[in-house]
């Protein structure tokens, strides 16, 4: 079935897997099932809960894990069907008991690699309080309390957990329906199972025969299997970047409000009333992920600047906007000088029109933005729910990325009015640099972050997992990272070296600084630090045209892929750059 809860209408690049590994006991039964009639190209291991605490088999070769630690275990029947004559304290010890056990497993669970993720399964709330409807629902002696603790519990594990996720088959059972999956209506709640037929055969000598119980009640497991399935995909797909989304444009009439607003006789609170309002949440959402707002209209800019806060007051305001192009011109000339002003590719654009032929001259124009052909009703849910909009953090500089776009869109303003040496001069330009020797330093997790989503300015295109950073630590390696800042913004950590007994392995720097000649001062800054010499690989990409020159123009030799720096590296005059060697 196509998925709701996983949207796939932005996903360009098929998802490939080879080999997923799933650790848990027989509730992972129809998990294979499934996986083998949806992925038949994938191979499917299934290592068993021996009821010890240990998984065997856990360190196959695998894309990604998934990890079950039965409920029973942790919350056995004792405890539930004893709960009645056991108070709070009593309870809270049951808790901090399969706690213990919890921690014990995932400990011994080895294995951790952020290069293949682990997604571990937490635990549906019962359908119904137990003990009545009418009883207290915050204590412990509500069985639906009692796992939401858990839950929290194994949250906070996980959260500690190299390369761990949680895949919140509680908020998935909710939305899916939990009376056609869960099986806690028929069998003993801490089972934490789904609903099947299998103990009807055992019941072959009653005196009145039944039916299996699949012919009393509706069951859609193998559907919510699937869903489960999607949205493990989508959490892989959002932790490997694949076709990730840098900026949404969108039109205004009929597309953010209802009609067409200039032309009304007055502004109808109704305008923006249901999904307007929700799109509009869904665009102010987007842009704390860090994802640009740009909008195309063909409007009278005076008009929407009276418009905007009648309609959306301080919810949404023009200011969320890194990019404005409001007036009569084609939307792809628009498009176009958004894109550059943004310094992002078409491919990392979504596209949002309420008129067809709009979005097909934009297709064919940039055949690589993608354009939202779904229902207007439907835009929230994709925008917000699909794993190309979604990131696995949220650093500083990502919440900051309107306002950096903002003032870059003004520094290139700046750049057109004044000469080239006058403009450079006039910035105030600061860098700070120093060196990354572990993955719990500081500016680890945006370095990473950098590395793995730049593909302009990326000497490589190599992508890295903590793993992998660990090891190259370890072996004595460093990531030379460095911040930025002008009179308009602080862009913060934009470029990340990767360096090693004087060899450049790669160099990558956000966009949002091209043309400012950092490259040429942190290589100067580094070449400082390498008394036997620094060389430096380059491979050149389908993408990474902006910095095939970066070794050249800094008077480096080449020789095949590999280039070497000369004895001293010149720091441009009107760049304050400095080394921490902290």
């Amino acid at each position: 079935m196509p998925s709701f809860y996983a949207p796939t209408d932005l996903a360009v690049t098929p998802d490939r897997f080879e080999r997923i590994m799933m650790l848990g006991g027989c509730i992972f039964d129809p998990w294979r099932d499934v996986l083998r009639r949806l992925r038949p190209d994938i191979d499917v291991a299934h290592a068993a809960f021996d009821y010890g605490g240990a998984f065997e088999g856990t360190e196959a070769a695998c894309d990604f894990r998934l990890v079950q630690i039965p409920l029973r275990f942790l919350y056995p029947e004792m405890v539930t069907m004893q709960r009645a004559a056991r108070g709070e304290a009593e309870l809270e010890d049951a808790l901090e008991t399969g706690f213990t056990q919890m921690r014990r497993i995932i400990h011994r669970l080895g294995g951790a690699d952020v290069d293949r993720p682990t997604l571990f399964l937490n635990y549906p709330l019962p359908q119904r309080p137990a003990m009545g409807r009418l009883l207290p629902r915050y204590q412990l002696g509500n069985p639906s309390f009692f796992i939401q603790r858990l839950n929290r519990r194994l949250s906070d594990l996980v959260d500690r957990y190299p390369g761990g996720h949680i895949l919140d088959m509680e908020q998935l059972s909710s939305a899916f329906g939990r009376r056609f999956v869960q099986d806690d209506a028929f069998w003993i709640h801490s089972h934490g199972g789904l609903i099947g037929d299998f103990d009807h055969e055992r019941d072959g000598g009653r005196i009145e025969g039944t039916q299996p119980l699949s012919a009393l009640h509706r069951f859609e497991v193998e559907g919510f299997v699937e869903q489960a399935w999607e949205e493990a995909f989508a959490m892989v797909r959002t932790l490997r970047g694949t076709d990730r989304v840098k900026m949404v444009c969108i039109d205004l009439d009929d597309t953010l409000w209802r009609g067409v607003a200039a032309e009304a006789d007055h502004l109808d609170p109704a305008m923006v009333e249901g999904w307007p309002l929700g799109f509009a949440e869904a665009l102010a959402i987007l842009k704390q992920r860090g994802i640009l707002l740009a909008i195309l209209s063909k409007n009278d800019e005076v008009n929407v600047a009276r418009i905007f806060p009648q309609l959306f007051g301080d919810r949404l305001t023009l200011d969320d906007f890194a990019i404005r192009k409001i007036g009569w011109r084609p939307k792809r000339e628009t498009m176009a000088e958004a894109i550059a002003e943004a310094n992002i590719l078409p491919e990392a654009v979504v596209f949002v029109d309420d008129n067809p032929v709009e979005r097909a001259a934009m297709k064919a124009a940039f055949p690589a933005v993608r354009t939202l052909e779904a229902s207007h009703r439907d835009w929230r849910r994709i925008l917000l729910w699909a794993p190309e909009t979604q990131v696995p953090a949220i650093s500083a500089e990502s919440a900051r990325r309107t306002e950096m776009v903002q003032a870059q869109v003004q520094r290139e303003q700046d750049r057109g009015r004044l000469e080239q040496d006058d403009f450079l001069a006039s910035l105030g330009l600061s860098m700070e640099m120093r060196a990354i020797r572990h993955p719990q330093a500081a500016g680890f997790g945006r370095a990473l972050e950098l590395i793995n989503k730049t593909n302009q300015f990326n000497t490589s295109g190599r992508r890295w997992g903590e793993g992998e950073a660990a090891g190259w630590f370890a072996d004595g390696g460093r990531w030379w990272v460095f911040s930025a800042r002008d009179r308009h913004v602080d862009y913060g950590l934009v470029g990340v070296l990767v360096e090693r007994d004087g060899w450049l392995e790669q160099f990558v720097m956000s966009c949002r600084v091209f043309g400012l000649q950092l490259e040429q001062a942190a290589l100067a800054l580094l070449r400082a630090q390498v008394a036997a010499g620094l060389s430096a690989l380059l491979l050149e990409t389908d993408r990474n045209g902006p910095c095939r020159n970066v070794f050249r123009a800094g008077g480096w030799t080449a020789d095949g892929d590999r280039w070497m720096a000369p004895e001293t590296l010149a720091i441009p005059d009107y760049i304050a750059a400095t080394l921490s060697t902290d």
